[in-house]
Protein backbone atom coordinates (compact mmCIF):
# COMPACT_ATOMS: atom_id res chain seq x y z
CA UNK A 1 0.00 0.00 0.00
CA UNK A 2 1.15 3.51 -0.78
CA UNK A 3 2.44 5.34 2.32
CA UNK A 4 0.01 8.19 1.77
CA UNK A 5 -3.05 5.96 1.44
CA UNK A 6 -5.68 5.59 4.17
CA UNK A 7 -5.66 1.99 5.52
CA UNK A 8 -9.48 1.92 5.45
CA UNK A 9 -10.54 3.41 2.10
CA UNK A 10 -7.17 2.74 0.36
CA UNK A 11 -7.25 6.18 -1.29
CA UNK A 12 -4.97 9.19 -0.88
CA UNK A 13 -5.21 10.43 2.71
CA UNK A 14 -7.78 13.21 2.96
CA UNK A 15 -8.15 15.20 6.19
CA UNK A 16 -5.85 12.76 8.08
CA UNK A 17 -6.87 12.09 11.68
CA UNK A 18 -4.43 10.33 14.03
CA UNK A 19 -6.17 8.16 16.62
CA UNK A 20 -4.93 7.55 20.17
CA UNK A 21 -3.35 4.24 19.08
CA UNK A 22 -1.02 6.17 16.73
CA UNK A 23 -2.55 5.07 13.40
CA UNK A 24 -3.99 7.55 10.94
CA UNK A 25 -7.14 7.44 8.79
CA UNK A 26 -9.21 9.84 6.71
CA UNK A 27 -11.63 11.82 8.86
CA UNK A 28 -14.45 10.68 6.56
CA UNK A 29 -13.52 7.03 7.21
CA UNK A 30 -13.32 7.58 10.97
CA UNK A 31 -16.75 9.19 10.96
CA UNK A 32 -18.53 6.47 9.00
CA UNK A 33 -16.46 3.32 8.54
CA UNK A 34 -14.14 3.01 11.54
CA UNK A 35 -14.10 -0.54 12.99
CA UNK A 36 -14.36 -1.14 16.72
CA UNK A 37 -10.67 -2.11 16.75
CA UNK A 38 -7.77 -0.61 14.84
CA UNK A 39 -7.14 -2.86 11.79
CA UNK A 40 -3.38 -2.53 12.35
CA UNK A 41 -2.77 -2.82 16.10
CA UNK A 42 -6.18 -4.18 17.22
CA UNK A 43 -6.48 -1.57 19.97
CA UNK A 44 -10.09 -0.66 20.74
CA UNK A 45 -11.09 2.63 19.11
CA UNK A 46 -13.70 5.15 20.19
CA UNK A 47 -15.16 6.99 17.17
CA UNK A 48 -16.99 9.47 19.43
CA UNK A 49 -13.66 10.77 20.73
CA UNK A 50 -12.63 11.66 17.19
CA UNK A 51 -15.30 14.37 17.01
CA UNK A 52 -13.29 16.56 19.37
CA UNK A 53 -9.96 15.71 17.70
CA UNK A 54 -8.44 17.85 14.99
CA UNK A 55 -6.78 16.79 11.76
CA UNK A 56 -3.07 15.99 11.79
CA UNK A 57 -1.52 19.32 10.77
CA UNK A 58 1.85 17.87 9.77
CA UNK A 59 0.38 15.11 7.59
CA UNK A 60 -1.94 17.58 5.86
CA UNK A 61 1.12 19.60 4.91
CA UNK A 62 3.00 16.54 3.69
CA UNK A 63 0.11 15.32 1.51
CA UNK A 64 -0.39 18.79 0.05
CA UNK A 65 3.32 19.10 -0.69
CA UNK A 66 3.45 15.69 -2.40
CA UNK A 67 0.17 15.96 -4.32
CA UNK A 68 -0.80 19.66 -4.45
CA UNK A 69 -3.21 19.60 -7.40
CA UNK A 70 -4.82 16.31 -6.44
CA UNK A 71 -5.33 17.43 -2.85
CA UNK A 72 -6.77 20.80 -3.82
CA UNK A 73 -9.24 19.27 -6.27
CA UNK A 74 -10.41 16.53 -3.89
CA UNK A 75 -10.86 18.98 -1.04
CA UNK A 76 -13.06 21.04 -3.38
CA UNK A 77 -15.19 17.98 -4.19
CA UNK A 78 -15.49 17.05 -0.50
CA UNK A 79 -16.66 20.56 0.34
CA UNK A 80 -19.39 20.26 -2.29
CA UNK A 81 -20.45 16.85 -0.93
CA UNK A 82 -20.53 18.10 2.66
CA UNK A 83 -22.67 21.05 1.55
CA UNK A 84 -24.95 18.58 -0.34
CA UNK A 85 -24.27 20.40 -3.60
CA UNK A 86 -24.35 17.08 -5.43
CA UNK A 87 -24.79 18.49 -8.95
CA UNK A 88 -21.65 20.61 -8.68
CA UNK A 89 -19.77 17.76 -7.00
CA UNK A 90 -20.75 15.39 -9.82
CA UNK A 91 -19.64 17.85 -12.48
CA UNK A 92 -16.24 18.45 -10.86
CA UNK A 93 -15.64 14.76 -10.14
CA UNK A 94 -16.64 13.71 -13.68
CA UNK A 95 -14.40 16.31 -15.31
CA UNK A 96 -11.49 15.31 -13.09
CA UNK A 97 -12.07 11.60 -13.75
CA UNK A 98 -11.93 12.23 -17.51
CA UNK A 99 -8.60 14.01 -17.09
CA UNK A 100 -7.19 11.39 -14.68
CA UNK A 101 -8.81 8.04 -15.51
CA UNK A 102 -6.37 6.11 -13.28
CA UNK A 103 -7.39 8.02 -10.16
CA UNK A 104 -9.87 5.63 -8.58
CA UNK A 105 -10.91 7.93 -5.73
CA UNK A 106 -12.57 10.26 -8.24
CA UNK A 107 -14.92 7.45 -9.23
CA UNK A 108 -15.82 6.99 -5.58
CA UNK A 109 -16.63 10.70 -5.22
CA UNK A 110 -18.64 10.55 -8.44
CA UNK A 111 -20.59 7.58 -7.09
CA UNK A 112 -21.24 9.48 -3.85
CA UNK A 113 -22.56 12.45 -5.81
CA UNK A 114 -24.80 10.20 -7.90
CA UNK A 115 -26.22 8.63 -4.76
CA UNK A 116 -27.03 12.11 -3.49
CA UNK A 117 -28.85 12.79 -6.79
CA UNK A 118 -30.70 9.41 -6.60
CA UNK A 119 -28.93 8.22 -9.77
CA UNK A 120 -28.33 4.78 -8.30
CA UNK A 121 -27.57 2.95 -11.56
CA UNK A 122 -24.75 5.38 -12.37
CA UNK A 123 -23.39 5.12 -8.83
CA UNK A 124 -23.49 1.33 -9.02
CA UNK A 125 -21.49 1.35 -12.28
CA UNK A 126 -18.58 3.15 -10.60
CA UNK A 127 -18.78 1.02 -7.47
CA UNK A 128 -18.80 -2.17 -9.56
CA UNK A 129 -15.69 -1.00 -11.40
CA UNK A 130 -13.89 -0.15 -8.14
CA UNK A 131 -14.98 -3.43 -6.57
CA UNK A 132 -13.32 -5.36 -9.37
CA UNK A 133 -10.05 -3.50 -8.87
CA UNK A 134 -10.20 -3.57 -5.06
CA UNK A 135 -11.49 -6.99 -3.92
CA UNK A 136 -10.64 -6.26 -0.27
CA UNK A 137 -12.24 -2.82 -0.10
CA UNK A 138 -14.73 -3.26 2.75
CA UNK A 139 -16.14 0.25 2.48
CA UNK A 140 -16.81 -0.27 -1.24
CA UNK A 141 -18.98 -3.33 -0.62
CA UNK A 142 -20.86 -1.43 2.07
CA UNK A 143 -21.49 1.50 -0.26
CA UNK A 144 -22.63 -0.90 -2.97
CA UNK A 145 -24.99 -2.61 -0.53
CA UNK A 146 -26.58 0.69 0.43
CA UNK A 147 -27.13 1.57 -3.24
CA UNK A 148 -28.72 -1.81 -3.93
CA UNK A 149 -30.95 -1.33 -0.91
CA UNK A 150 -32.09 2.04 -2.29
CA UNK A 151 -32.83 0.28 -5.59
CA UNK A 152 -35.07 -2.21 -3.81
CA UNK A 153 -32.70 -5.18 -4.22
CA UNK A 154 -32.70 -6.27 -0.58
CA UNK A 155 -31.24 -9.75 -1.03
CA UNK A 156 -28.34 -8.54 -3.16
CA UNK A 157 -27.71 -5.75 -0.65
CA UNK A 158 -27.44 -8.36 2.10
CA UNK A 159 -24.81 -10.19 0.06
CA UNK A 160 -22.67 -7.06 -0.03
CA UNK A 161 -23.05 -6.52 3.73
CA UNK A 162 -22.18 -10.19 4.22
CA UNK A 163 -18.96 -9.59 2.27
CA UNK A 164 -18.10 -6.69 4.55
CA UNK A 165 -18.25 -8.93 7.61
CA UNK A 166 -16.27 -11.65 5.82
CA UNK A 167 -13.49 -9.13 5.18
CA UNK A 168 -13.78 -7.30 8.49
CA UNK A 169 -15.77 -9.00 11.23
CA UNK A 170 -16.07 -5.87 13.37
CA UNK A 171 -17.38 -3.61 10.57
CA UNK A 172 -20.21 -2.07 12.59
CA UNK A 173 -22.11 -0.26 9.76
CA UNK A 174 -22.65 -3.51 7.82
CA UNK A 175 -23.62 -5.34 10.99
CA UNK A 176 -26.21 -2.66 11.78
CA UNK A 177 -27.70 -2.78 8.27
CA UNK A 178 -28.01 -6.58 8.35
CA UNK A 179 -29.79 -6.49 11.72
CA UNK A 180 -32.09 -3.71 10.52
CA UNK A 181 -33.13 -5.62 7.37
CA UNK A 182 -33.59 -9.02 9.01
CA UNK A 183 -35.41 -7.68 12.06
CA UNK A 184 -37.78 -5.82 9.72
CA UNK A 185 -38.66 -9.29 8.33
CA UNK A 186 -39.34 -10.54 11.85
CA UNK A 187 -36.04 -12.41 12.29
CA UNK A 188 -34.38 -12.00 15.69
CA UNK A 189 -30.67 -11.29 15.19
CA UNK A 190 -28.10 -11.61 18.05
CA UNK A 191 -25.20 -9.20 18.48
CA UNK A 192 -22.45 -11.81 17.99
CA UNK A 193 -20.92 -11.57 14.50
CA UNK A 194 -20.65 -15.34 14.00
CA UNK A 195 -24.33 -15.73 14.89
CA UNK A 196 -25.26 -12.92 12.50
CA UNK A 197 -23.33 -14.65 9.71
CA UNK A 198 -25.11 -17.94 10.40
CA UNK A 199 -28.59 -16.36 10.48
CA UNK A 200 -27.82 -14.43 7.29
CA UNK A 201 -26.59 -17.56 5.49
CA UNK A 202 -29.78 -19.41 6.42
CA UNK A 203 -31.88 -16.46 5.29
CA UNK A 204 -30.12 -16.23 1.90
CA UNK A 205 -30.37 -20.01 1.44
CA UNK A 206 -34.13 -19.86 1.91
CA UNK A 207 -34.34 -16.94 -0.53
CA UNK A 208 -32.31 -18.91 -3.09
CA UNK A 209 -32.81 -22.71 -2.91
CA UNK A 210 -29.67 -24.77 -3.56
CA UNK A 211 -31.70 -27.25 -5.59
CA UNK A 212 -31.69 -24.87 -8.56
CA UNK A 213 -27.90 -25.12 -8.80
CA UNK A 214 -27.69 -28.45 -10.60
CA UNK A 215 -28.69 -27.18 -14.02
CA UNK A 216 -27.08 -23.77 -13.69
CA UNK A 217 -24.64 -22.53 -16.28
CA UNK A 218 -24.62 -18.95 -15.02
CA UNK A 219 -21.74 -16.65 -14.16
CA UNK A 220 -19.15 -17.65 -11.58
CA UNK A 221 -18.09 -14.18 -10.37
CA UNK A 222 -18.86 -13.15 -6.82
CA UNK A 223 -20.64 -9.98 -7.88
CA UNK A 224 -24.36 -10.65 -8.39
CA UNK A 225 -24.50 -7.83 -10.95
CA UNK A 226 -21.92 -7.60 -13.73
CA UNK A 227 -20.16 -4.33 -14.50
CA UNK A 228 -21.89 -2.54 -17.35
CA UNK A 229 -20.21 -2.73 -20.76
CA UNK A 230 -19.27 0.39 -22.66
CA UNK A 231 -22.29 1.98 -24.29
CA UNK A 232 -24.80 -0.06 -22.26
CA UNK A 233 -26.82 1.15 -19.33
CA UNK A 234 -27.54 -0.92 -16.24
CA UNK A 235 -30.91 -2.59 -15.95
CA UNK A 236 -33.30 -0.87 -13.64
CA UNK A 237 -34.69 -2.69 -10.58
CA UNK A 238 -37.88 -3.88 -12.34
CA UNK A 239 -35.79 -5.59 -15.06
CA UNK A 240 -33.46 -7.47 -12.69
CA UNK A 241 -33.98 -11.25 -12.67
CA UNK A 242 -36.08 -12.70 -9.89
CA UNK A 243 -34.22 -13.87 -6.77
CA UNK A 244 -35.31 -17.46 -7.47
CA UNK A 245 -33.78 -17.35 -10.95
CA UNK A 246 -30.89 -19.57 -11.86
CA UNK A 247 -28.29 -16.84 -12.44
CA UNK A 248 -29.12 -15.04 -9.20
CA UNK A 249 -29.14 -18.33 -7.28
CA UNK A 250 -25.58 -19.25 -8.20
CA UNK A 251 -24.11 -15.85 -7.40
CA UNK A 252 -25.92 -15.67 -4.08
CA UNK A 253 -24.69 -19.06 -2.96
CA UNK A 254 -21.14 -18.26 -3.98
CA UNK A 255 -21.30 -15.02 -2.02
CA UNK A 256 -22.15 -16.85 1.20
CA UNK A 257 -19.39 -19.43 0.56
CA UNK A 258 -21.52 -22.45 -0.48
CA UNK A 259 -19.43 -22.78 -3.66
CA UNK A 260 -15.85 -21.66 -4.38
CA UNK A 261 -15.61 -18.65 -6.62
CA UNK A 262 -13.92 -19.15 -9.96
CA UNK A 263 -10.61 -17.48 -10.63
CA UNK A 264 -10.76 -14.06 -12.20
CA UNK A 265 -10.07 -13.77 -15.87
CA UNK A 266 -6.74 -12.48 -17.12
CA UNK A 267 -8.19 -9.21 -18.39
CA UNK A 268 -9.57 -8.28 -14.95
CA UNK A 269 -6.22 -9.06 -13.32
CA UNK A 270 -4.45 -6.77 -15.75
CA UNK A 271 -6.96 -4.01 -15.10
CA UNK A 272 -6.42 -4.31 -11.37
CA UNK A 273 -2.63 -4.23 -11.67
CA UNK A 274 -2.75 -1.24 -13.99
CA UNK A 275 -5.23 0.62 -11.83
CA UNK A 276 -3.43 0.05 -8.55
CA UNK A 277 0.18 -0.05 -9.69
CA UNK A 278 0.48 3.11 -11.76
CA UNK A 279 -0.97 5.42 -9.15
CA UNK A 280 1.17 3.91 -6.38
CA UNK A 281 4.37 4.24 -8.39
CA UNK A 282 3.51 7.78 -9.41
CA UNK A 283 2.69 8.81 -5.88
CA UNK A 284 5.79 7.11 -4.48
CA UNK A 285 7.90 9.35 -6.70
CA UNK A 286 6.20 12.42 -5.27
CA UNK A 287 7.63 11.58 -1.82
CA UNK A 288 11.00 12.69 -3.16
CA UNK A 289 9.94 16.32 -2.67
CA UNK A 290 10.01 15.81 1.12
CA UNK A 291 13.12 16.86 3.06
CA UNK A 292 14.42 16.29 6.57
CA UNK A 293 13.27 19.78 7.55
CA UNK A 294 9.66 18.67 6.98
CA UNK A 295 10.08 16.28 9.93
CA UNK A 296 11.60 18.55 12.56
CA UNK A 297 10.07 18.78 16.03
CA UNK A 298 8.91 22.37 16.68
CA UNK A 299 10.23 22.18 20.25
CA UNK A 300 13.74 20.71 19.94
CA UNK A 301 14.21 21.64 16.22
CA UNK A 302 15.64 18.20 15.53
CA UNK A 303 14.42 15.24 13.50
CA UNK A 304 11.47 13.63 15.25
CA UNK A 305 12.33 10.87 17.70
CA UNK A 306 9.23 8.83 18.57
CA UNK A 307 6.80 11.42 17.09
CA UNK A 308 3.44 11.64 18.85
CA UNK A 309 0.38 13.62 17.76
CA UNK A 310 -1.83 15.45 20.24
CA UNK A 311 -5.65 15.62 19.94
CA UNK A 312 -5.26 19.16 18.59
CA UNK A 313 -3.37 17.74 15.60
CA UNK A 314 0.19 18.90 16.35
CA UNK A 315 3.18 16.57 16.41
CA UNK A 316 6.21 16.56 18.72
CA UNK A 317 8.90 14.19 19.94
CA UNK A 318 7.51 12.12 22.80
CA UNK A 319 10.11 13.43 25.26
CA UNK A 320 9.49 17.02 24.16
CA UNK A 321 5.72 17.00 24.68
CA UNK A 322 6.06 15.19 28.02
CA UNK A 323 8.46 17.84 29.23
CA UNK A 324 6.22 20.63 27.96
CA UNK A 325 3.18 19.18 29.75
CA UNK A 326 5.15 19.12 33.01
CA UNK A 327 4.95 22.91 32.97
CA UNK A 328 1.70 23.69 31.13
CA UNK A 329 -1.22 21.42 30.20
CA UNK A 330 -1.77 23.16 26.86
CA UNK A 331 -0.42 22.57 23.38
CA UNK A 332 2.82 24.56 22.93
CA UNK A 333 1.64 25.71 19.48
CA UNK A 334 -2.12 26.33 19.55
CA UNK A 335 -2.65 26.49 23.35
CA UNK A 336 -5.47 23.94 23.14
CA UNK A 337 -6.15 22.38 26.60
CA UNK A 338 -4.64 18.90 26.87
CA UNK A 339 -5.74 17.86 30.37
CA UNK A 340 -7.51 14.70 29.21
CA UNK A 341 -4.63 13.76 26.91
CA UNK A 342 -2.20 14.21 29.79
CA UNK A 343 -4.43 12.26 32.15
CA UNK A 344 -4.64 9.23 29.80
CA UNK A 345 -0.91 9.41 28.90
CA UNK A 346 -1.36 7.50 25.64
CA UNK A 347 1.73 8.88 23.95
CA UNK A 348 1.74 6.35 21.10
CA UNK A 349 4.10 6.94 18.19
CA UNK A 350 2.40 8.26 15.03
CA UNK A 351 3.00 5.19 12.90
CA UNK A 352 2.63 6.82 9.48
CA UNK A 353 5.21 9.54 10.19
CA UNK A 354 7.62 6.97 11.58
CA UNK A 355 7.16 4.80 8.49
CA UNK A 356 7.77 7.71 6.11
CA UNK A 357 10.95 8.68 7.97
CA UNK A 358 12.15 5.06 7.98
CA UNK A 359 11.63 4.95 4.22
CA UNK A 360 13.05 8.33 3.19
CA UNK A 361 15.68 9.16 5.81
CA UNK A 362 17.10 5.93 7.31
CA UNK A 363 20.61 7.31 7.83
CA UNK A 364 19.43 10.57 9.45
CA UNK A 365 17.05 8.61 11.66
CA UNK A 366 19.84 6.24 12.72
CA UNK A 367 22.01 9.25 13.60
CA UNK A 368 19.16 10.79 15.60
CA UNK A 369 18.73 7.52 17.46
CA UNK A 370 22.45 7.45 18.30
CA UNK A 371 22.21 10.96 19.74
CA UNK A 372 19.26 9.90 21.89
CA UNK A 373 21.06 6.78 23.10
CA UNK A 374 24.15 8.84 23.95
CA UNK A 375 21.98 11.21 26.00
CA UNK A 376 20.41 8.24 27.80
CA UNK A 377 23.85 6.74 28.47
CA UNK A 378 25.00 10.03 29.97
CA UNK A 379 21.94 10.11 32.19
CA UNK A 380 22.57 6.49 33.22
CA UNK A 381 25.97 7.24 34.78
CA UNK A 382 25.67 6.80 38.54
CA UNK A 383 28.83 8.71 39.48
CA UNK A 384 28.82 11.62 37.02
CA UNK A 385 25.98 14.15 36.91
CA UNK A 386 23.59 11.98 38.91
CA UNK A 387 20.24 13.71 39.56
CA UNK A 388 19.82 15.12 43.08
CA UNK A 389 16.44 15.42 44.77
CA UNK A 390 16.79 18.16 47.38
CA UNK A 391 14.41 17.33 50.20
CA UNK A 392 15.52 15.61 53.39
CA UNK A 393 18.04 13.07 54.67
CA UNK A 394 17.55 9.48 53.54
CA UNK A 395 19.27 6.42 55.00
CA UNK A 396 20.49 3.08 53.59
CA UNK A 397 17.82 0.37 53.63
CA UNK A 398 15.09 2.68 54.96
CA UNK A 399 11.89 3.26 52.90
CA UNK A 400 11.41 6.83 51.71
CA UNK A 401 8.04 7.53 50.01
CA UNK A 402 7.90 10.76 48.00
CA UNK A 403 5.21 12.93 46.44
CA UNK A 404 6.64 14.64 43.36
CA UNK A 405 4.85 17.66 41.95
CA UNK A 406 7.46 20.20 40.75
CA UNK A 407 7.95 20.10 36.93
CA UNK A 408 11.74 19.78 37.23
CA UNK A 409 11.47 16.74 39.47
CA UNK A 410 8.75 15.19 37.33
CA UNK A 411 11.22 15.35 34.44
CA UNK A 412 13.96 13.94 36.64
CA UNK A 413 11.83 10.96 37.77
CA UNK A 414 10.76 10.22 34.20
CA UNK A 415 14.37 10.15 33.06
CA UNK A 416 15.32 7.83 35.91
CA UNK A 417 12.63 5.44 34.71
CA UNK A 418 13.47 5.78 30.99
CA UNK A 419 17.18 5.13 31.45
CA UNK A 420 16.43 2.03 33.50
CA UNK A 421 18.69 3.04 36.41
CA UNK A 422 15.70 3.88 38.63
CA UNK A 423 18.12 5.65 40.96
CA UNK A 424 18.81 9.21 42.05
CA UNK A 425 20.50 10.99 44.94
CA UNK A 426 18.74 12.54 47.94
CA UNK A 427 20.30 15.40 49.92
CA UNK A 428 18.96 17.86 52.45
CA UNK A 429 18.93 21.58 51.70
CA UNK A 430 21.93 23.61 52.84
CA UNK A 431 22.04 27.39 52.62
CA UNK A 432 24.69 28.77 50.29
CA UNK A 433 25.34 25.44 48.59
CA UNK A 434 21.89 24.41 47.44
CA UNK A 435 22.26 20.99 49.02
CA UNK A 436 24.52 19.29 51.54
CA UNK A 437 27.84 17.61 50.85
CA UNK A 438 26.55 14.13 51.80
CA UNK A 439 23.51 12.17 50.71
CA UNK A 440 22.06 8.77 49.97
CA UNK A 441 21.16 7.04 46.71
CA UNK A 442 17.47 6.15 46.47
CA UNK A 443 16.21 3.24 44.36
CA UNK A 444 12.73 3.55 42.84
CA UNK A 445 10.54 0.55 43.72
CA UNK A 446 7.26 1.96 42.41
CA UNK A 447 6.24 4.99 40.35
CA UNK A 448 2.52 5.83 40.29
CA UNK A 449 1.43 8.68 38.03
CA UNK A 450 -1.57 10.63 39.32
CA UNK A 451 -4.15 12.30 37.01
CA UNK A 452 -3.17 15.84 38.05
CA UNK A 453 0.48 15.35 37.07
CA UNK A 454 1.84 14.55 40.51
CA UNK A 455 3.41 11.17 41.13
CA UNK A 456 3.78 8.95 44.14
CA UNK A 457 7.26 7.42 44.19
CA UNK A 458 8.09 4.52 46.44
CA UNK A 459 11.84 4.40 47.14
CA UNK A 460 14.34 2.78 49.48
CA UNK A 461 17.75 4.02 50.54
CA UNK A 462 20.91 2.56 49.02
CA UNK A 463 24.57 3.60 49.24
CA UNK A 464 25.82 6.80 50.86
CA UNK A 465 27.87 9.29 48.89
CA UNK A 466 29.93 12.47 49.12
CA UNK A 467 29.44 15.30 46.63
CA UNK A 468 32.52 16.18 44.59
CA UNK A 469 31.06 18.66 42.12
CA UNK A 470 27.70 20.43 41.77
CA UNK A 471 25.88 21.28 38.53
CA UNK A 472 22.41 21.52 37.02
CA UNK A 473 20.52 19.89 34.16
CA UNK A 474 17.23 21.24 32.81
CA UNK A 475 16.33 22.91 36.10
CA UNK A 476 17.20 20.20 38.63
CA UNK A 477 20.46 19.68 40.54
CA UNK A 478 23.08 17.10 39.57
CA UNK A 479 26.39 16.11 41.12
CA UNK A 480 29.56 14.13 40.60
CA UNK A 481 29.89 11.85 43.60
CA UNK A 482 32.02 9.21 45.31
CA UNK A 483 30.49 6.42 47.39
CA UNK A 484 31.21 5.98 51.11
CA UNK A 485 32.10 2.73 52.86
CA UNK A 486 32.70 1.99 56.52
CA UNK A 487 36.31 1.27 57.54
CA UNK A 488 36.81 -2.35 58.53
CA UNK A 489 38.46 -3.19 61.89
CA UNK A 490 40.30 -6.35 62.86
CA UNK A 491 41.68 -8.09 65.94
CA UNK A 492 41.25 -6.43 69.29
CA UNK A 493 39.76 -3.28 67.73
CA UNK A 494 36.99 -5.38 66.20
CA UNK A 495 36.30 -7.08 69.54
CA UNK A 496 35.89 -3.69 71.23
CA UNK A 497 33.63 -2.57 68.37
CA UNK A 498 31.48 -5.71 68.76
CA UNK A 499 30.99 -5.11 72.49
CA UNK A 500 30.11 -1.46 71.87
CA UNK A 501 27.66 -2.50 69.17
CA UNK A 502 25.91 -5.07 71.38
CA UNK A 503 25.64 -2.56 74.22
CA UNK A 504 24.13 0.20 72.09
CA UNK A 505 21.76 -2.24 70.39
CA UNK A 506 20.43 -3.37 73.80
CA UNK A 507 20.10 0.26 74.84
CA UNK A 508 18.07 0.95 71.67
CA UNK A 509 15.82 -2.06 72.31
CA UNK A 510 15.15 -0.93 75.88
CA UNK A 511 14.22 2.55 74.69
CA UNK A 512 11.94 1.11 71.97
CA UNK A 513 10.13 -1.19 74.40
CA UNK A 514 9.48 1.69 76.83
CA UNK A 515 7.53 3.50 74.13
CA UNK A 516 3.75 3.25 74.32
CA UNK A 517 2.07 0.63 72.12
CA UNK A 518 0.31 3.32 70.06
CA UNK A 519 3.63 5.01 69.18
CA UNK A 520 5.26 1.67 68.37
CA UNK A 521 2.40 0.82 66.03
CA UNK A 522 2.84 4.14 64.24
CA UNK A 523 6.58 3.53 63.88
CA UNK A 524 6.01 0.00 62.59
CA UNK A 525 3.53 1.21 59.96
CA UNK A 526 5.89 3.89 58.68
CA UNK A 527 9.35 2.36 59.10
CA UNK A 528 8.71 -1.29 59.85
CA UNK A 529 9.76 -3.20 62.98
CA UNK A 530 13.20 -2.71 64.49
CA UNK A 531 15.72 -4.89 62.55
CA UNK A 532 17.36 -7.81 64.33
CA UNK A 533 20.99 -7.70 65.34
CA UNK A 534 23.26 -8.95 62.54
CA UNK A 535 25.83 -11.70 62.95
CA UNK A 536 28.54 -9.83 61.03
CA UNK A 537 28.31 -6.13 61.80
CA UNK A 538 30.89 -5.28 59.11
CA UNK A 539 29.32 -7.29 56.27
CA UNK A 540 27.68 -4.25 54.69
CA UNK A 541 29.50 -1.16 53.43
CA UNK A 542 26.92 0.89 55.35
CA UNK A 543 27.10 -1.03 58.64
CA UNK A 544 24.18 -2.59 60.57
CA UNK A 545 20.70 -1.78 59.25
CA UNK A 546 19.20 -1.14 62.70
CA UNK A 547 21.40 1.97 63.13
CA UNK A 548 19.81 3.67 60.11
CA UNK A 549 16.33 2.54 61.15
CA UNK A 550 16.86 4.13 64.57
CA UNK A 551 18.12 7.40 63.07
CA UNK A 552 15.00 7.58 60.88
CA UNK A 553 12.69 6.98 63.84
CA UNK A 554 14.38 9.55 66.11
CA UNK A 555 13.67 12.46 63.70
CA UNK A 556 16.81 14.48 64.51
CA UNK A 557 17.91 17.82 63.12
CA UNK A 558 18.82 17.49 59.39
CA UNK A 559 22.30 18.93 59.93
CA UNK A 560 22.99 16.37 62.66
CA UNK A 561 21.50 13.57 60.54
CA UNK A 562 23.83 14.53 57.67
CA UNK A 563 26.79 14.47 60.02
CA UNK A 564 26.02 10.92 61.15
CA UNK A 565 25.37 9.89 57.54
CA UNK A 566 28.84 11.09 56.52
CA UNK A 567 30.68 8.99 59.11
CA UNK A 568 32.67 6.07 57.74
CA UNK A 569 33.49 4.77 61.21
CA UNK A 570 30.89 2.45 62.76
CA UNK A 571 32.48 3.12 66.16
CA UNK A 572 31.87 6.87 65.85
CA UNK A 573 28.29 6.29 64.59
CA UNK A 574 27.53 4.04 67.57
CA UNK A 575 28.97 6.69 69.89
CA UNK A 576 26.53 9.28 68.50
CA UNK A 577 23.62 6.87 68.84
CA UNK A 578 24.51 6.16 72.50
CA UNK A 579 24.48 9.87 73.33
CA UNK A 580 21.16 10.40 71.53
CA UNK A 581 19.52 7.43 73.24
CA UNK A 582 20.68 8.67 76.66
CA UNK A 583 19.21 12.09 75.91
CA UNK A 584 15.86 10.64 74.80
CA UNK A 585 15.74 8.23 77.76
CA UNK A 586 16.21 11.09 80.23
CA UNK A 587 13.62 13.32 78.53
Amino acid sequence: MDLLECPLCLFLMCEPLTMSCGHTFCRRCVGGFLPSKCPTCKERLKPKESKSMRNNVLLIGLVEKCCPEETKMKCHILEKLKAKEFTDALRVASDAADLAPDDQSLKMFRAEANVGLKCFSEALRDLDYLGCLRPNWTEGFFRKGNVLLEMGQQTEALIQFHRCLKLQSDFVPAKSQIKKILEADGILVPDDVSCIMQVLSEYLTESCPIGNLSSTQGPTRLDPIKPAQEGQGRKEPNHVKNDTGTECCLSLCQAVSFLPAAEEDEEMMMRREDGCGQGGQCRQKTLDVLTVSDFECPLCIRLFFEPVTTPCGHTFCKNCIERSLDHNLRCPLCKQPLQEYFKNRKYNTTALLQEIMDTLFPSQLAERKQVHEAEMAELSNLTKDIPIFVCTVAYPGVPCPLHVFEPRYRLMMRRCMETGTKRFGMCSYEHGKGFSDYGCILEILGHELLPDGRSYVETVGGNRFRVLKRSQRDGYHTADIEYLEDHKLEGSEFELLQRLHDSVYQQAQDWYQRLGSRIRDQINRQYGAMPDMEENIQASANGPAWCWWLLSVLQLDPAYQTTVLSLTSLKDRLGHLRLVLEYFSQS
